[in-house]
């Protein structure tokens, strides 16, 4: 798979634009746009709303009833992952936009040997996007569909204060309230994507900068690429700053997710809900891994600065040269890593395989609770 980078985040665009957590371009010339993009995201947030209260009033409606509760709790906090993602995007507003723009400008700018790079990595991780992407749309579809296959009248197990007629202005009305609620949550995935785009260009630049310590000789060169270092730990230290609060939602939403959306599976459910959640469950346990292996090559390529020094001509340098080599060696041993310190360790591969074998080890627990 050969794809342009400028494709990939035009076509993120498009879809993180329709759930209105696409960061809007602050250009004063188009202030009215802007007013349409604010008018579209509070349209979004009252939409969410609108499903996610009924989904509370049915894990409490359904309490007594085990299969139906864990089948609630699984569509609420899919939701109320769109729920908080619209939040935390509206507040990085502008912190996200201007990185986005950054990888743009030289998505559409970069050539020679780093635009190989740079699609290499790109294309790299697009294939299991794809997958998860698909994943996603798959699961909006089945539970959108659900009513012509299931005996329940609405998509969503949510509960309503008022009854509800079939073939009613009101049930229609819900329905298609449903309907675009989902089919939100299953494009926020995008959210994800955009994450893992950002990680990706920092993982490149470093690596571009690794092969340029490789081959210098000069006193002018070393500083040109201590700068391109500093403005590397600069924009990924901004990365964290955007993407922790992300990171550590997706942990807990997508964990209640996968455990809650496990239920309806070994509960011997219906095969159309089997089919719902399994799909759910396979999405929530991939998600996380999105985000968490562009992080830890970020990582691995911020550690391989130093190597790639070492592996240099620098013992032809002046002393000034070396000195400022040992300085970028020691700075390049504390790696560039996503977290969130005192709750969320570093995001790498290792932590997502925790994050696995945690989530079935509660799924375990839980399901023995339930079971007695």
């Amino acid at each position: 798979m050969h794809v342009e980078p400028i494709l990939v985040l035009r076509l993120m665009t498009i879809f993180g634009k329709t759930t209105s957590t696409w960061p809007t371009d602050f250009n004063p010339k188009i202030f009215k746009v802007k007013k349409i993009e604010k008018l579209k995201w509070l349209l979004s947030f009252l939409n969410v709303i609108c499903l996610l209260l009924p989904l509370i009033f049915g894990v409490y409606y359904n309490s007594n009833n085990s299969a139906v509760m864990m089948k609630t709790l699984s569509e609420l906090t899919a939701l109320g992952d769109v729920f908080i993602n619209l939040i935390i995007c509206k507040i990085q507003e502008k912190r996200l936009q201007k990185l986005l723009s950054e990888v743009t400008k030289y998505a559409e700018t970069v050539q020679g040997r780093d635009k190989i790079i740079f699609k290499k990595n790109i294309n790299r991780y697009l294939p299991f996007c794809l997958v998860v992407g698909l994943s996603y749309f798959q699961t909006a579809v089945a539970f959108s569909l659900g009513p012509l296959f299931m005996f329940q009248i609405l998509p969503a197990d949510a509960w309503y204060p008022f009854q509800i007629e079939l073939s009613s202005v009101i049930y229609y009305f819900i329905y298609l309230q449903q309907v675009l609620a989902i089919l939100q949550t299953g494009m926020c995935i995008t959210v994800d994507f955009m994450v893992a785009m950002l990680l990706c260009y920092a993982s490149t630049k470093l690596e571009i900068l690794s092969l340029d310590f490789q081959h210098i000789s000069t006193d002018e060169q070393l500083s040109e690429c201590i700068k391109k270092h500093q403005e590397c730990i600069h924009f990924a230290d901004e990365v964290r700053h955007a993407v922790k609060f992300i990171i550590l939602k997706s942990n807990m939403t997508m964990a209640m997710a996968a455990i809650f959306g496990a239920f309806p599976i070994i509960l011997h459910e219906p095969l159309p809900v089997i089919s719902q959640f399994i799909l759910m469950v396979i999405g929530g346990c991939l998600r996380l891994y999105v985000s968490a292996w562009p992080a830890d090559n970020l990582r691995r390529m911020s550690e391989n600065i130093a190597w790639s020094l070492y592996n240099s001509k620098w013992i032809n340098g002046s002393l000034k040269m070396r000195k400022s080599m040992m300085i970028i060696i020691r700075r390049a041993q504390k790696p560039l890593v996503i977290s969130v310190i005192g709750v969320l360790p570093p995001l790498t591969l290792q932590y997502y395989a925790a994050f696995l074998s945690s989530t079935l080890s509660y799924f375990m627990t839980l399901r023995a609770v339930i079971g007695k």
